[in-house]
C-alpha cells in the first residue's frame, strides 16, 4: 500500500501546484460576464470600505448572505460572528466544546479536519454515518446517543448527504428532546438544490442549543478572499464570543464589500447561472470520461461541488490512484482521510474538485481518460 500523507490538506496544497488542480473544494472557476464587472471595480469597492464603519459593512455582507440562502430569520442577527475562515470557526466551536467537556457525535464520512480540529482540543468523538440518519433509523440512532453533541455538514462534503425540511425539522426535535446541542456546518450549503428552508427559524422555534458554520469560499471565485459566518444559539453566544475576541478583531472590510458584491450578484442573476451550473456541466464531463473506467460515481444524485467515486477494481485503493494520478500532473483526493474513523473503508474512494473553469475541466477529464491505470 502507498504512504499517506497526514491530512487532507496536505494532499491539497499538492495539488494546487499540479497543472490539473481538482483537489481543493475552493471555488476556481473563471469570473463569468458579471463577476468581470465586480472585478473591473476593486478601486471602487476598496474605497467604499475605507469610508464606511465597519459595522455597517458586515451588517451589509450578512444581510446579502443570509438573504441569498433563504435564513431571513437571521438577515439582522446580533449571535452571528464573522471569522477568516470555516477552519477558524470550527476551531472556536472545538475550543468551546472543549473548555465545558463536551463530547461530540461527528458524520462520517467527512472533511477530515473537522476531526482533527476537535480531536486536537481533546473533544471526545464517536462516528455516526448517513445511514443511520436515515428516516426509518434517526429516532434510534439519536436516542442511542450518548455525547452531549451531533455535528453534521450538510450538505455533506464528499456526499452531498443533505436533510429536507420535514427531516431537518425531526432532527432539531430530537435534539431538543434529548437535550443535545446540534452543530452544523453549511460550508457548501449553496450547492444544496432542494427547496429553500429557513433552518434558523426551525432552531430558534424550538429552543434548542445550536451552533452553525456558514462560508463563501466554496462558493465564489474571489482568489480565496473569503470570510466565514458562525452562529450561535442564545444560551452559547456569549461565551462563544469571549473565544472570538481572543483570537480576531474582525475581517477586513474591503474582504467584505468584495464579496457582498458577489452575494448579491448571485441573487440578481440566480445561483443557477453564477454558481450551480459550472458545477453541472462539469459533473456531467466527469461522469462521461469516466464511463468504462475504474471509477463510478458513489452518489447519483449527488448537487455538491465535489464528485464522489467509488474504485470498483479490487486490487487498487485510494491512495494507488491518487498516487498515479500525481505523477501525471492531476490532483486529486484519497477517501480514506475522509473516513477519519475507520479509514479503510475510504480507500475504496476518491474525490474529484468539479469548481473550476469549464474548459479547463474538460480538459482534464481528458487526461483522466487515458491514464491507464483506470482502464
Amino acid at each position: 500500500m502507498n504512504e499517506a500523507m497526514p491530512n487532507l490538506t496536505r494532499y491539497e496544497s499538492t495539488g494546487i501546484n499540479r497543472k490539473f488542480n481538482l483537489a481543493d473544494g475552493h471555488a476556481h472557476q473563471k469570473q463569468n460576464k458579471t463577476q468581470h464587472g465586480i472585478v473591473s471595480g476593486l478601486p471602487s469597492i476598496f474605497f467604499q470600505a475605507e469610508s464606511m464603519l465597519q459595522g455597517a459593512v458586515e451588517r451589509e455582507f450578512q444581510k446579502a448572505f443570509f438573504q441569498l440562502a433563504g435564513q431571513h430569520s437571521v438577515v439582522d442577527s446580533e449571535r452571528t460572528m464573522l471569522c477568516y475562515s470555516a477552519s477558524l470557526a470550527t476551531d472556536l466551536i472545538a475550543t468551546f466544546l472543549s473548555a465545558n467537556s463536551y463530547s461530540v457525535t461527528l458524520l462520517e464520512p467527512c472533511f477530515d479536519n473537522l476531526a482533527t480540529i476537535l480531536m486536537r482540543r481533546n473533544v471526545s468523538l464517536t462516528p455516526i454515518r448517513e445511514h443511520e440518519l436515515s428516516p426509518e433509523r434517526l429516532e434510534a440512532s439519536l436516542s442511542e446517543m450518548k455525547t452531549d453533541a451531533l455535528f453534521l455538514t450538510l450538505p455533506n462534503n464528499p456526499t452531498g448527504f443533505s436533510l429536507d425540511h420535514d427531516y431537518f425539522v425531526k432532527v432539531v426535535e430530537l435534539c431538543t428532546d434529548l437535550q443535545k446541542i446540534l452543530i452544523l456546518d453549511h460550508t457548501f450549503r449553496f450547492y444544496n438544490d432542494g427547496k429553500l428552508f429557513d433552518s434558523y427559524q426551525i432552531m430558534e422555534d424550538a429552543g434548542i442549543s445550536y451552533l452553525t458554520v456558514e462560508d463563501t469560499g466554496k462558493t465564489w471565485p474571489t482568489q480565496d478572499l473569503k470570510c466565514s459566518i458562525l452562529g450561535a444559539s442564545k444560551d452559547l453566544f456569549d461565551e462563544l464570543r469571549i473565544y472570538h475576541n481572543d483570537i480576531l478583531l474582525n475581517v477586513s472590510p474591503f474582504i467584505l464589500r468584495l464579496l457582498t458584491e458577489y452575494v448579491i450578484d448571485s441573487d440578481v442573476n440566480g445561483l443557477d447561472k453564477s454558481v450551480r451550473d459550472t458545477i453541472r456541466t462539469n459533473r456531467a464531463t466527469l461522469r462521461k470520461a469516466l464511463a468504462g473506467t475504474t471509477l463510478s460515481p458513489a452518489v447519483e444524485d449527488s448537487t455538491v461541488s465535489v464528485e464522489w467515486l467509488e474504485i470498483n477494481n479490487q486490487d487498487l485503493d485510494s491512495l494507488a490512484i491518487v498516487d498515479a494520478l500525481a505523477a501525471a500532473n492531476i490532483g486529486i483526493l484519497p477517501g480514506n482521510h475522509f473516513y477519519w474513523h475507520e479509514p479503510d473503508i475510504g480507500s475504496r474512494f476518491v474525490r474529484v474538485a468539479l469548481a473550476r473553469d469549464c474548459d479547463e475541466f474538460a480538459d482534464a477529464c481528458k487526461h483522466l481518460q487515458q491514464q491507464a491505470l483506470l482502464r
